[in-house]
Parts: structure tokens; C-alpha cells; sequence
């Protein structure tokens, strides 16, 4: 994303502090062009669309915006993030954030979700509860959308991880994520574990200059 598009995004969110400002720019600048990339391709134009884990809104906002006929809702745990994500809102009609914990709210029946960079906050157990949720909540055919981090490259995986605890320890995250410890999964070990829920689930990497092996997993519920 270019930085003129970066400041078009960022002239939603009022009274930002420093650090939210720089966080949100910098996800805009470095992150965001690979992620759409994949979610235009894999989500539907139209129906619910729910963001678990939306942070800032960031996502939720491009994904919104593209097409009108998609609502979106926006779940984080992060009390001072989704007060910014609804204040960034104004008057558009098809979203809406709530703060809450995407281990305890009830899901709505939707079309498609997205969970991009936040898997791997949870326990594997609440992680696993979480995506048969997703399964029984989507409508038949729909799809979920998971961006991970891989365990390789190796050297990649490690750098991904000291980052994710300083950031943690630093608060980026909220202060209700207090994880330090990596609950990432092997590509494989995961694919099957989403296949044993009921999906139909593909693996994409991640195409990205940066130093993370991030990864895609596409998983679409079959039709009866």
C-alpha cells in the first residue's frame, strides 16, 4: 500500500496517540497489500463477514469498503483498540466492532471469517474450540480465512517470535494479551487438524520481503 492510500486510512481514526499511529502505518505500509491480496481472492462479494481478532479495524475497513454489500464485524479483545476501530466508523452502515473475547462470544451464522495474526494468542485447546466454532457457525460453503506464522524457515520463525514477545511485553497487543510463550503450528500437523474438523482446508505462503513465514490457510465448509 502506498503511503498516499496509508494516510487515507489512517485520517479515520481521530486523536490517535503516537504509538497507535505508527503501529497502524506501519501494518498499512509493510503488511496489509499481501493479506488483501489473498482476501479478495478467497472472500465473497457479498453476506457477513466477521474480523476475529480485528484490532484497529485496519483489515475490516479494506475488506468493507471494497464492496458494499458486505457487513462486517470486527471482535477484539482489546478494550483501547476497539474504542479506536469505533470511532473510526462515522457513518457507514456495514460495520460494526464489538470488544470482546473470540473464546466467549457467540459466533452469528455468516458467510465467511477472517483471522489474521491472532491464532497463535490462544492455547491450542481455545484454538481448536474456537475454529469448530467457526465451522458451525459459517453457512454451507462458506469459508474461513487463517494467516499464521509457519515454523520455517527457522530463521524467520525465531525472529518472528522475539518480536512477538517484545511486542507483547511492550503491551502493543493490549493489555488484556499477556501471552509469552509461541503456540504456533506445524503446516502440516495444522491442515490436518482442520480437515478433522470437517474442512476443506488449503495452505498458501505468504509472499512477502519481510522477515516472517507467514502462511494462509483457506478452509471452506463443504455442502452437505
Amino acid at each position: 500500500m502506498s503511503f498516499k492510500e496509508a494516510r487515507r486510512v489512517l485520517e479515520l481514526y481521530p486523536s490517535l496517540s503516537l504509538r497507535d499511529g505508527l503501529t497502524i502505518l506501519a501494518r498499512l505500509t509493510f503488511c496489509v497489500r499481501p493479506i488483501m491480496r489473498v482476501l479478495e481472492q478467497h472472500l465473497p462479494e457479498q453476506g457477513l463477514v466477521l474480523d476475529l481478532g480485528c484490532g484497529y479495524g485496519i483489515i475490516s475497513h479494506l475488506v468493507s469498503a471494497e464492496y458494499p454489500d458486505r457487513a462486517v464485524i470486527g471482535i477484539d479483545i482489546s478494550s483501547r483498540r476497539i474504542e479506536l476501530a469505533k470511532r473510526s466508523i462515522d457513518h457507514r452502515e456495514n460495520m460494526e466492532f464489538h470488544n470482546a473475547d473470540i473464546r466467549e462470544v457467540q459466533i452469528p451464522r455468516c458467510d465467511a471469517i477472517m483471522m489474521i495474526d491472532i491464532l497463535s494468542i490462544l492455547p491450542y485447546r481455545d484454538q481448536e474450540q474456537v475454529m469448530i466454532q467457526c465451522y458451525e457457525k459459517l453457512r454451507d460453503d462458506g469459508v474461513l480465512v487463517i494467516k499464521d506464522t509457519s515454523k520455517s524457515p527457522y530463521w524467520k520463525y525465531a525472529y518472528a517470535y522475539v518480536e512477538d514477545v517484545i511486542k507483547t511485553k511492550l503491551g502493543v497487543y493490549g493489555k488484556e494479551v499477556t501471552r509469552h510463550s509461541s503456540r504456533y503450528w506445524d503446516v502440516g500437523d495444522f491442515l490436518k487438524l482442520l480437515n478433522r474438523i470437517g474442512f476443506r482446508a488449503t495452505m498458501i505462503p505468504l509472499k512477502s520481503h519481510l522477515p516472517y513465514p507467514g502462511v494462509f490457510y483457506i478452509c471452506h465448509k463443504p455442502v452437505p
